[in-house]
Formats: C-alpha cells, structure tokens, sequence
C-alpha cells in the first residue's frame, strides 16, 4: 500500500515537471515568434517609409514648363532653328543638378514614300546646362550648377544639338514632341505645332 501511494506522487509529480517544462518551452517559443513579428513589421515600415520617400522625391522632380516658343526659325533648315524655354521646378524638395536635367524634341524627317529612308523620326537632344535665371542669357554653361526649387529659369535650346548633329528641323505644317527628363524623377511631355507662317516668337503651347 505505501509502495502504491509512493508511485503514485512520482507520477503526479512528474506530470507537473513535464507540464512546467512544457509551459517554459510554449512561453519562449512565443517569446521568439513574437519577436521575429516584431522585426518582420519594423522592416515592412521601414521598406514602406524608404519607398514612399523615393517615390515622394520622384514625383517632386517635375519640370513646370511656363513658355514654350520658336526663338529662330530657319526656313532654309535646321542650322539655325531655336527653342526659348521658360520653366522651374515648383515641387522638388532639394536642388538638383542642371546636367541631371535632358531634353529631347523627336520629330518627323519630311520624307513621303514608301522606301525604307522615308518617314522615320529625327533627334536633337541635349541638357540644361546652359540654363539660367531669367536675369540671364539663357544660354550661359557657367550661370548655375544646379536648380533650386521654386526659382524661375530659362534656356535656348539649339536643334543642332548634340554638337552640331541634331536632326530636326522646324519648318511649316510640322508637328513634333518635346520631352523634359530628370535623372530619377518624372518626365514631361509636349506635343507641338508649327502652322504655316509661324515666325519667331510663336508660342507652341497654343
């Protein structure tokens, strides 16, 4: 009868042991999981605070063009066709950079017909490097280094451009696309026209 009763407190007793030890392994075991929920949350806010500030940054850096004109027309060619541009960046949140700034104007080549030199699109490009102040030339390579926000500027861009090799050329009943491109930010877009009798002067935005 004693030997029964002792067997009976070692079970008991070992119930409760492997019932301790069971509830210690549950508790870190929760200690663990919530810690890597933990982490797994911090790193999902930290990923969401690092994107929403790329993207913030991306759409900041716009381009608001206020004046889009012919500065020269050559109606000769392209030699000594201009664009006036007066524009400033009213969003972005820090300076950026005049050579972190391009543009391009793609526009159609003239030719009709059915040969495989015909209706094809031809470049000029270049960037903002010779941007300025509206105090300025406009055509100035050592006038600033970098936009500030919110300040106004212009710029005569040159459909030689790049070095001479551009090849559009404005001339009547052309249509073309003007397109501004910052380094990390948005693009923007200008579809244009120049009617039949446009003279130095003519806004392409109307």
């Amino acid at each position: 009868m004693f030997m029964e009763r002792g067997d009976k407190s070692d079970e008991r007793a070992e119930f409760a042991l492997s019932s301790m030890v069971t509830m210690i392994m549950i508790l870190m075991f929760s200690s663990i999981i919530a810690g890597m929920l933990v982490m797994i949350i911090e790193q999902a806010f930290m990923g969401s605070r690092t994107q929403s500030i790329e993207q913030s940054e991306s759409l900041n850096s716009m381009v608001q063009v206020l004046a889009f004109e012919i500065e020269t027309y050559d109606t000769l060619g392209n030699t000594n066709d201009q664009i006036y541009i007066a524009f400033k960046f009213p969003y972005a949140s820090s300076s950026i950079p005049d050579t972190s700034v391009k543009w391009a104007i793609m526009c159609d080549d003239g030719n009709v017909g059915g040969g495989p030199s015909n209706n094809m699109l031809d470049f000029s490009t270049g960037d903002f490097d010779f941007a300025t102040p509206l105090t300025g030339t406009g055509l100035n390579q050592n006038a600033i280094t970098q936009f500030t926000p919110g300040t106004y500027y212009h710029i005569i861009l040159s459909m030689t451009s790049p070095g001479g090799n551009g090849d559009c050329d404005l001339r009547d009943n052309y249509g073309g696309t003007f397109v501004i491109a910052v380094e990390n930010g948005r693009t923007t877009e200008i579809d244009f026209y120049v009617p039949r009798g446009a003279t130095s002067g003519y806004d392409l935005m109307s």
